[in-house]
């Protein structure tokens, strides 16, 4: 029990040392500085591959907690033998959650609505159709996040619905794909820092 006790109380300094080691900007109540804007890269491989773009704007809640909204553009290739290739193109967006539990470390939950555009080529004859589908992608990751100045992450994350028509399932094997998403964030100037900013620019300009 003791020895329990003490794994608790670790892991507990651990999460508070990293909040204040990583987020002496945050500002409680609604602040612009916990504003921030970025983009992200997507990409996964399974029998074929996935690239994309993931502009995403969201707002630092708490020392721990990230909420936002993230959109997708994505294009997705299937192969399934040298007869049968499939080909995705996919708009999509949603909410996400990015739980900030320990060092560096996260967890994360993204609801996206997908449209997509699909190419079979069978044998060298094209299909083309159109459908959308509900995606939740969860997972964890690794990053940086300095509140007031900046975020950068590296997550991995699957879709759990097991929709079919999700961008992030393989119809051929009934396999959910694994995504990786990379990307950096900025948050907004705050009134001092635009200040500073400007302080600066004159400074130079002077010399």
């Amino acid at each position: 029990c003791s020895m329990k006790r003490l794994l608790i109380a670790l892991v507990l300094f651990s999460v508070v040392n990293n909040a204040t080691a990583q987020d002496e900007g945050y500002q409680p109540g609604f602040k612009k500085q916990n504003l921030y804007l970025g983009a992200g890269l997507n990409a996964g491989f399974f029998q074929g591959w996935i690239l994309g773009i993931n502009p995403e704007a969201g707002y630092s809640v708490t020392r721990f907690l990230d909420l936002g909204l993230a959109t997708n553009f994505n294009y997705i290739t299937q192969n399934s033998g040298p007869e049968l290739t499939f080909r995705f193109r996919t708009l999509g967006a949603g909410p996400y959650v990015r739980v900030w539990i320990a060092n560096q470390f996260f967890v994360t939950a993204q609801y996206e609505y997908n449209f997509t555009r699909a190419t079979s080529i069978s044998s060298g004859v094209k299909t083309i159709s159109n459908f959308e589908a509900p995606s939740l992608l969860v997972g964890g990751g690794y990053g940086n996040r300095f509140i007031g100045s900046s975020q950068f992450f590296t997550t991995i994350m699957i879709d759990v619905t097991r929709n079919i028509n999700s961008p992030y399932y393989d119809a051929v094997n009934n396999v959910s794909l694994p995504v990786f998403r990379t990307g950096f964030l900025f948050y907004l100037p705050s009134k001092e820092q635009r200040i500073e900013r400007q302080k600066q620019r004159l400074e130079r300009r002077g010399r």
